[in-house]
């Protein structure tokens, strides 16, 4: 049975978890999960921004293999749909869970007590590149959190843009003091988020904060009963704008300033020529 379920309307993708249980990320969970974001990412989020894409190197040199790029979007295009193989005008991509007192348990426990050393490192992998995939959607990616967001689930809300939780949300990370450390990528991944003193505190100290102290500390963007307001401005953005400042700073963190003005060339080429 499907744990995720996807719903595609003009201007948004949104993915629902639903296990029939308390949402634990396993293994089947990660892949299936893997599965369905990886389309969502372009085919200009694959090229190497070492090359302008017409065989010749930043560095002035050739390139054996060009970068052929995709056909160029009409503006207003957002990414492809694999399960449609079409485009869908989407600038939101919304991740929430259909239960109503749970977002995500974490990973699963029960999964892990049987795993072998080199199972164990296969799982950590396999929820790194889940992760890494969502961060690499182009799209104004959003967690809405309602209910616990628990170990491995908090990894998974640090790939996203934006998290919005309701009052009632509750977020902890018990690796700690289970004797656990987390191989998805979360104690590394928080630099974007949190400070580190409440790093710490979340990692080694094990807390678990309400959602006012989880706004506090800056892992939650807003805490509020309902969002709907804040979602339909974020999916009424021009989706080819969107996709391009979302790379643009993907692939911009790791070059420099004259790099990072080839690649936005790059990408405008893509999303905006016609």
């Amino acid at each position: 049975m499907p744990r995720f379920s996807v719903t595609r309307s003009s201007g948004r993708v949104e993915i629902a978890f639903d296990d029939g249980g308390v949402n634990v990320l396993s293994t089947e969970a990660l892949r299936e999960l893997r599965e369905i974001v990886t389309p969502l990412i372009r085919p200009s989020a694959t090229f190497s921004p070492l090359t302008r894409g017409e065989g010749s190197r930043l560095d002035g040199s050739r390139e054996e293999h060009a970068f052929d790029p995709p056909r160029p979007a009409e503006r207003g295009e957002g990414p492809r749909s694999g399960a449609e193989g079409s485009l869908a005008p989407a600038a939101l991509l919304l991740f929430r869970s259909s239960h109503a007192s749970i977002f995500a348990a974490g990973a699963d426990m029960a999964e892990m007590a049987q795993f072998t050393p080199l199972e164990a490192a296969d799982f950590a992998r396999l929820g790194q590149e889940t992760f890494h995939a969502i961060e690499r959607v182009p799209l104004i990616t959003v967690a809405l959190i309602d209910g616990d967001c628990f170990g491995g689930a908090l990894d998974l809300v640090f790939s996203f843009d934006l998290r919005l939780a309701t009052p009632r949300s509750r977020f902890s990370h018990p690796g700690g003091k289970l004797g656990i450390v987390t191989g998805f990528g979360g104690t590394s991944r928080w630099r974007k988020v949190l400070g580190g003193p409440a790093a710490r505190g979340l990692f080694l100290g094990n807390p678990v904060l309400s959602a006012a102290g989880a706004e506090q500390v800056g892992l939650v963007d807003r805490v509020a009963e309902d969002f709907q307001e804040e979602l339909r401005h974020l999916q009424s953005l021009d989706p080819a704008t969107t996709a391009f400042v979302k790379e643009l700073t993907i692939h911009g963190e790791r070059l420099s300033r004259s790099e990072r003005l080839l690649v936005a060339e790059r990408l405008r080429h893509i999303y905006f020529k016609r």
